[in-house]
C-alpha cells in the first residue's frame, strides 16, 4: 500500500449482536475497501457525521470516495417522493451531501459512485429523476450490462483510456438537471448522463456504475488508481 489514505464513505447498517439485539454500525461494501486496496492506497472507512464535523474528517485523508447505497432523499433536490422510491437516509444524505461540498470547496481528489454522483450533482443544485426501468442488472454486476460514450475531451477519458467503455448498472435513479458547474462527460444510450466533471474541480469525479465491482479490468481499476496518483 502507498501512504495515500483514501477515505471510502460509510454508511450506516445494523448488525445483530449479543442476545439477538441489533446495534448500528458505520460500514462499508468490502468491493471498495478491496478496489482502493488493489489500486495501491490505504482504504479507510469514513463515518457518517454531523454535516458541521466534515471538515475534520476529509483532514484525515488524501482522497475520498462517495460510495453507493440507498435512494437520495427527493426533499434534498425540492420534489415530492415517487411512489417508486426506495429507503432514504436522511442523516446519511445530510453527511453525504457536506461531504460532497467541501471535496469541490477542496477540490480533493474525488470519486463519487452511483448514488455518489446523484449525491454530488443534488449537493450542488441538480436534481434526479427518481426511477427509470430495467438499469439493476443484479446478475450482471461485475460483467457489461451495457455501454457508454466518453467525451474525447474529457478527464474520464484520459483515465479510462477509451471513448466507448462496457460498465454494470445498479441503480433506478439518474441524473436530472445538472447542478452548477456539473458537466456531463458520458452518457448511455438512453441519454442519461453516466458521468460527470465539476468546473473549477478538475480532481472531482463522479460515475453512475460501480467500477469497484469491475476492479479485475485496468479501465475501471484506473479510476481508482488515479486516488492514488493523479
Amino acid at each position: 500500500m502507498s501512504e495515500t489514505r483514501v477515505g471510502i464513505v460509510g454508511h450506516i447498517g445494523a448488525v445483530i449482536g449479543d442476545e439477538d439485539v441489533a446495534v448500528d454500525h458505520f460500514m462499508a461494501t468490502t468491493a471498495y475497501v478491496k478496489a482502493v486496496y488493489r489500486a495501491g492506497g490505504t482504504p479507510l472507512v469514513l463515518s457518517v457525521v454531523d454535516p458541521n464535523d466534515v471538515d475534520a474528517l476529509l483532514d484525515a485523508v488524501d482522497a475520498v470516495v462517495i460510495t453507493g447505497g440507498c435512494d437520495v432523499d427527493p426533499t434534498s433536490y425540492g420534489q415530492d417522493p415517487d411512489e417508486r422510491l426506495g429507503p432514504i437516509d436522511p442523516r446519511r444524505d445530510a453527511s453525504d451531501l457536506a461531504i460532497a461540498r467541501a471535496v469541490v470547496a477542496r477540490n480533493l481528489s474525488t470519486l463519487a459512485v452511483c448514488r455518489g454522483v446523484q449525491i454530488l450533482n443534488v449537493a450542488l443544485g441538480g436534481t434526479l429523476t427518481q426511477h427509470v426501468d430495467d438499469h439493476m442488472r443484479l446478475d450482471q454486476y461485475n460483467i457489461d450490462a451495457h455501454t457508454v460514450k466518453i467525451d474525447a475531451r474529457s478527464r474520464l477519458a484520459k483515465i479510462v483510456g477509451t471513448e466507448t467503455l462496457g460498465v454494470n448498472t445498479l441503480h433506478h435513479q439518474v441524473l436530472d438537471a445538472l447542478g452548477n458547474g456539473v458537466r456531463a462527460v458520458a452518457h448511455n444510450e438512453h441519454g442519461h448522463t453516466e458521468a460527470i466533471e465539476i468546473d473549477g474541480a478538475p480532481n472531482v469525479l463522479g460515475v453512475q456504475w460501480h467500477p469497484e465491482f469491475l476492479r479485475h479490468r485496468a479501465d475501471h481499476l484506473a479510476l481508482f488508481a488515479q486516488l492514488i496518483t493523479p
